[in-house]
Formats: C-alpha cells, sequence, structure tokens
C-alpha cells in the first residue's frame, strides 16, 4: 500500500540526483537556506538566484552571449523593415503601384498609390506623377528569400556547428561565426539584384548558425543546472531585442539615409562584439559527463559513431516519443512566430500606417513583451521543476500558447494603438515556450550528446517553422479568388490562420507531448546508466 505524503508520489520521474538538486543547501548554484521558504514561491525568485548565486564573471559571459544573440537576430529580420524600400530597388516582389521615392514617406501618397490595383491607372496621366508600377518587396518571391533561403541553410549548418561545440574551442567559433555573420549583412548594403540578395542571405544564414549551439553549449558549463531555465530565458532575450531594435535602426536609418545604411550599420555593430568574446569570455571546462571518461579511452571514430547513433536515437519517436513531439510542437509554434516577425511591418502598411506610427510601437513592444514572457516562463519552469521533474516544464507551455492566442488575433483585428498594445500580452504570455522548450531538451537528452542534440532541436523546429511563411501568398490567394476578398481583407485572414491559429494547435501537440514525456526520463536514466556500466 503507498503512503500517503510519499515523496515519490509527487515526484515519480525524479532520479537520486534529481532529487537532491531540489534540496535547499548552501552550496553556489542551489537554494540558499539563508532565504525565507515564501520567497521561493515567487515568480522572479529563479532569476534572482541566477544573479545572487552565480558568479559575477558567469553573469558577464550570460550577457556576453545575449549580445551575440542580439545581433544574430538583428540582422536576420532587417530585411523585413526595409523590404518594401529594397524591392523596387533590387528586383524582387510581387509587381504593384507604389509611391515615387521622393513620396514613399508621405502616409497619404503611399497609400493612394497602394489602393490602384491595375499598372494601366497606375501609370496614368496624373497619377503617374506620384506612382509608379513597380516590385513592391511584397509577395512569394519575398517571402521565399526571408524564410526558406536563410531558414533550411540555417539547421543544417547548426548541425555542423553543433557538433564543433562538442569537440572545439566554443570562444573561437562564436567569435568567428558573428564576424562572418555580420560581413555578409554589411555586403548586404551592395545588392544590386534578386540573386545577390540570395546569396547574401544564405552566406548569412551559414554565420548565424554558429550562434545558439556555441552559447548554449558555453552557458551550460558556466551556469548551475538549477537556473538553466532562467539563464537560457535570459539569453532568448536577444530575439526580442534584436527584432526591436530592427524597427528603430531600419525606419530610422532608412528615413535619415536610405535603406543600404541599415545593413551597413547594423553590420559594423556586430564586427566591434566580435573581438570582445574572443578576447574577453574564457573557454569553460565542460561539464564532466560519461562522454568525457570514455573518450579518453576510446577512439575519435568509435567514440563519434556511438554518439551518432545516440542521436538518431533520441529523436525517434519509438524510442524518445516526448522529444519527438516535442520538436513537432515547437516547429509548429515556430511557424507562427515566424509568420508575424516576416510580415508585420507589410501588415500594418497594408493596414494604413506609417513606418514612424509602426516603428514607435515595434522599437520596444517585443523588447518588453517579449524578453519578459521568455524569462517569466524560463523562471516558471524552474519553479515548476523543482516542485514536479522535469516534464512539468510543457504546462508552462500549454498554458502560454492557449492564453496568448486571443492577444495575438487582436493584433490583427482591432484598431490603433489597440492592435499594437495586444502584441504586449501576446508577447509576455505567448514567448515563455522559447527558453522553456531548451530546458526541456536538455533535460531529456543523454549529457554525452546534450550540445549536439540543442543544434538538432533547433534544426527540426526551423526546417518546420522557417518554411511555413511561404504558404501565406497561396493561402492569401485563395481566399481572394474563392472567398472574393480584398487585397487587405485576406491578408488579415491568412495572418490569422498561420499566426494565433497556429498558436492554438501547438499547444494540442504539447499536451500529448506532456504524457509520453515520462518515457523518455526514464530512457535517458537507463541509457546514462548503461554507458557508466559499460566504460571499459
Amino acid at each position: 500500500m503507498k503512503r500517503t505524503g510519499d515523496k515519490s508520489e509527487k515526484e515519480p520521474l525524479l532520479s537520486s540526483s534529481e532529487k537532491q538538486a531540489t534540496e535547499p543547501v548552501s552550496k553556489e548554484g542551489t537554494a540558499p537556506t539563508s532565504l525565507p521558504k515564501w520567497l521561493h514561491n515567487v515568480p522572479g525568485y529563479g532569476l534572482l538566484l541566477l544573479v545572487k548565486k552565480t558568479k559575477p564573471y558567469s553573469l558577464y559571459v550570460l550577457f556576453m552571449m545575449l549580445m551575440a544573440y542580439l545581433f544574430n537576430q538583428l540582422d536576420r529580420y532587417t530585411l523585413s523593415i526595409v523590404t518594401t524600400l529594397s524591392g523596387p530597388d533590387v528586383g524582387y516582389g510581387d509587381y504593384g503601384c507604389i509611391a515615387l521615392p521622393q513620396f514613399a514617406r508621405m502616409l497619404n501618397v503611399s497609400n493612394y498609390c497602394k489602393n490602384i490595383t491595375s499598372e494601366e491607372s497606375c501609370l496614368e496621366e496624373g497619377n503617374n506623377v506620384t506612382c509608379r508600377w513597380a516590385h513592391t518587396g511584397a509577395g512569394l518571391t519575398y517571402q521565399i528569400v526571408a524564410g526558406p533561403v536563410f531558414n533550411n541553410l540555417y539547421p543544417l549548418a547548426g548541425l555542423f556547428t553543433g557538433y564543433l561545440a562538442d569537440y572545439g574551442r566554443r570562444t573561437l567559433w562564436l567569435s568567428l561565426s558573428l564576424a562572418f555573420w555580420s560581413v555578409m549583412t554589411g555586403v548586404t548594403g551592395f545588392a544590386h539584384t534578386f540573386w545577390h540578395l540570395v546569396v547574401l542571405r544564405a552566406l548569412l544564414a551559414i554565420g548565424a548558425a554558429g550562434c545558439t549551439p556555441f552559447a548554449i553549449s558555453i552557458l551550460s558549463d558556466y551556469i548551475p543546472s538549477d537556473f538553466r531555465g532562467s539563464a537560457f530565458s535570459v539569453y532568448y532575450w536577444g530575439i526580442y531585442i534584436g527584432y526591436s531594435l530592427a524597427y528603430a535602426i531600419g525606419n530610422g536609418i532608412a528615413e535619415v539615409l536610405n535603406w543600404r545604411w541599415v545593413f551597413f550599420v547594423s553590420g559594423l555593430a556586430g564586427l566591434v562584439v566580435a573581438p570582445l568574446i574572443l578576447l574577453t569570455v574564457r573557454e569553460p571546462a565542460r561539464t564532466k559527463a560519461v562522454r568525457d571518461e570514455k573518450a579518453m579511452k576510446q577512439s575519435k571514430a568509435q567514440f563519434a559513431k556511438q554518439s551518432l547513433f545516440l542521436i538518431v536515437k533520441t529523436f525517434l519517436p519509438c524510442f524518445f516519443p516526448g522529444m519527438f513531439l516535442l520538436c513537432i510542437a515547437g516547429g509548429i509554434r515556430n511557424a507562427g512566430g515566424y509568420v508575424w516577425a516576416y510580415n508585420t511591418e507589410n501588415f500594418f502598411k497594408a493596414k494604413g500606417y506609417s513606418a514612424d506610427t509602426i516603428s514607435s510601437f515595434m522599437s520596444w513592444i517585443p523588447l518588453v513583451g517579449g524578453s519578459f514572457g521568455a524569462a517569466f516562463g524560463g523562471i516558471i519552469s524552474d519553479i515548476i521543476v523543482k516542485r514536479r521533474g522535469p516534464y512539468a516544464r510543457v504546462w508552462v507551455l500549454i498554458i502560454s500558447q492557449v492564453a496568448a492566442a486571443p492577444f495575438a488575433a487582436g493584433a490583427l483585428f482591432l484598431p490603433k494603438p489597440w492592435c499594437f498594445l495586444s502584441l504586449i500580452p501576446s508577447n509576455v504570455i505567448g514567448e515563455m515556450w522559447v527558453g522553456v522548450t531548451t530546458a526541456i531538451v536538455v533535460d531529456l537528452a543523454p549529457s554525452s550528446i546534450r550540445t549536439t542534440a540543442v543544434a538538432v532541436y533547433l534544426f527540426i523546429i526551423t526546417i518546420i517553422g522557417g518554411n511555413f511563411n511561404i504558404m501565406v501568398a497561396p493561402i492569401q490567394s485563395a481566399l481572394m479568388k474563392y472567398q472574393h476578398m480584398s487585397n487587405y481583407d485576406s491578408y488579415k485572414w491568412t495572418l490569422f490562420l498561420t499566426f494565433p491559429g497556429v498558436y492554438a494547435a501547438s499547444s494540442i501537440l504539447f499536451v500529448i507531448t506532456f504524457f509520453v514525456m515520462r518515457c523518455d526520463i526514464k530512457r535517458k536514466q537507463k541509457i546514462e546508466k548503461a554507458l557508466v556500466l559499460n566504460a571499459p
């Protein structure tokens, strides 16, 4: 008969080492006994401990990793901010009636030209004084260069960099990656044809792919395991800081100079940070694991073969069904984020708002809402995992995505300023998933392939999510053809299906993940125990 209050009933999935990690002890990286117990339940407690109990230099390393990821995201999304300006010059996007360059910043003229639907009307006498028929920087070709061109190479290169992160000097590789993608960003300002843009965008993806595998590996060896959820969430602030800066820099510099200088400035800033990482971030000692002991006694070829087999096994649904479903659910959720990120500027301009108005909101809303949401998700998941085990982090994913979907829809249907302000709760709640899913991958993956597992996870969710934005153009065309919607209405309903609709869909898969993840944790423990017993 089970005893009431038996701790094993509450934490059936915790190993002995994980149970010890939940006990309040005074060592660095664990909950101190000097703090009152009621404080342990306060949201933000994990972040407080991260700052209080982690060495100052480790926090500096976290800051530098955040800076690297900030520029990673800034350079990735710069194109989506200036596409309506670069499209006519470089020659990509659907054809349409747009304002002449000297009138492009005049909202009334821009909206007038945009509402003309035929080339003949656009070029007729009177209209041709302010309007021209040219590439708009929107449509299928834009969605391809923004999404698949970048997002297919990015995860493929990430697999290779994940392997390097498990063996090479990570600080050096991270610095080289940052320098390379910053140069590619700057050179993009010289693009004069669509194929120039395609090649440079592809090279940007290859360079940027090194950021997260190297950074997560470095942080995993600097940050105590109890606080990794919070630390990863802070790292992922880079998404929202970089995305917000893309609006501030993109619209600001484009108005004063031109769209080419946006790429020049963004690339130069990254070249300043790259040597700082190389010179000031020390390569950390790798966390002791079964991998390190076996690698000393086995040949590299034999160990690589064993690691490859373990990696494949970790992502097969028959062995790790929770990891498999987490990747699928994360990819679907990632799709909604990519669709919105690549279409925000174009949608609000289609809604009739000026670039200045869009920038005045979007230069801070993703920063505040997204950063808080990512940190809050990591903090909450760290609290939950101490009570119920790693698998319980998934509840943060489920609840956050269901709650965020209505606010995401508000951005599409509400008038100004509420359409922008609705993005605050959407980001705060909806972006909890970023750091939480990374922490779950680290929880589930055997320690010997932890970094490579993160790279594989990022590969899968980027392939799924990063290509989904090409569905925007065909769905919009179908709504215009079969539902007889206007260009704006069809765009709005397309984004409804592919933005908040995708949030809701991902939550269903996260529910299923929760129920099967128990098997993953038990299998991980068996694998690591077997590796220890079989070590020569």
